[in-house]
């Protein structure tokens, strides 16, 4: 059943599934780009970004999400796994830290973030 407009009208922008949809998009669907900006910061393990994930940007992938994502970076160049060693010269976690090309990707990225949000969202003079 189909809510009727006046029952929409009652809808803030944020409750619509519209809008959820593209903070799906913004968030799950491109947790690389939250991945690699915490990367940029310095070498982190999976958990650790999860949680900075979360506490950061206030919103929280499923586990195995973040793995898959860590994974498929990784096989792509984009990150890289760095050894750190316990006080017994064991490796202690799986660390992951950005690459070269990790680096030129978020580059590439922003430019075109800024150049999409100018396209939606720059009021031109002749629109008064």
């Amino acid at each position: 059943m189909t809510a009727s407009p006046e029952e929409n009208s009652v809808l803030k922008p944020e409750e619509t599934k519209a809008y959820q949809r593209l903070e799906k998009n913004f968030t799950i669907d491109l947790l690389w780009i939250w991945v690699l900006k915490l990367l940029r910061e310095g070498p982190k393990y999976a958990y650790e970004l999860r949680q900075e994930i979360q506490t950061k940007f206030g919103f929280s992938p499923a586990t195995v999400t973040n793995y898959t994502i860590l994974y498929l970076l990784e096989r792509e160049g984009v990150v890289e796994k760095v050894e750190k060693r316990n006080s017994d010269e064991r490796i202690d976690r799986k660390y992951y830290g950005i690459t070269d090309l990790g680096e030129k990707l978020m580059d590439t990225a922003e430019t075109y973030l800024r150049t999409t949000i100018n396209k939606l969202f720059h009021k031109s003079s002749s629109s008064k």
